[in-house]
């Protein structure tokens, strides 16, 4: 039995101690391992993109997304909460810059507990005040942040600029400081307005909303010299 055990057995254990088939076989383990070690990089790498908090500096806008993510601007804003709580929403065009981003992001904010301000600079369209249903006829003397049904969220409709006849959105940002944990400023058309000076001047960040990249250029090139920092650029799909 012994000598038919030693027949069997051997031959196959000789296989393993031929050093090119020993090689294959550690080259072959190594070539799985590395590749796995990619593929969890590529996850890791994958899953933190969406929480980059690293600002852009002008030159270039890696964050180009979708303008329907809202939860990765929600985050971004979050992120930057310490330094900037004043945040611009800016297009070349209306149609650059769709009501429900800021809208939606102000939602966001309020439900993750945040005191948010949406100002509203589309005066034309008053595009804030329909998405809330408020009445613009009303006849308040009083110029003042309207309360939502979203608790935690305000809005500064643009009839309020109507009715004042007269751009003050530096005044309005400075006395919400205090109150709010963040000022979200809408500002479509924002190379046309006779006032972007003084809206800019009124952020400390800015997210650019474009079509495509020579709008973002144009836009950056007039934020960057009025101390606003641009902290991601939301590409509008088409």
């Amino acid at each position: 039995m012994h000598n038919i055990l030693n027949q069997s057995i051997l031959p196959k254990l000789g296989i393993f101690q031929n050093q090119w088939v020993i090689l294959c076989v550690v080259a072959g383990a190594s070539a799985v391992v590395v590749l796995a070690l990619i593929l969890i990089m590529l996850k890791r790498r994958k899953s933190k993109n969406p929480v980059n908090a690293n600002l852009a500096d002008g030159k270039e806008y890696p964050d180009r997304r979708s303008g329907e993510d809202y939860e990765f601007i929600t985050k971004r804003i979050e992120q930057v909460r310490k330094k900037y709580k004043s945040i611009l929403f800016a297009s070349a065009d209306a149609d650059s810059l769709p009501i429900t981003i800021p809208v939606n992001v102000a939602i966001r904010l309020a439900k993750n507990k945040k005191h948010c301000l949406l100002i509203d600079l589309d005066l034309r369209r008053d595009s804030i005040a329909k998405a809330f249903g408020l009445d613009s006829g009303k006849n308040d003397l009083r110029l003042r942040a309207i309360r939502t049904e979203f608790e935690n969220l305000w809005v500064w409709p643009g009839h309020n600029f109507a009715r004042s006849k007269q751009m003050n959105i530096n005044q309005i940002v400075q006395k919400a400081v205090d109150r709010f944990d963040f000022i979200l400023i809408n500002a479509p058309s924002l190379l046309s307005s006779p006032d972007r000076r003084q809206i800019i001047s009124a952020a400390q960040a800015a997210f650019i909303c474009t079509k495509d990249t020579s709008e973002a250029a144009k836009l950056a090139e007039l934020i960057k010299p009025l101390d606003c920092i641009v902290i991601g650029n939301v590409q509008i799909l088409q």
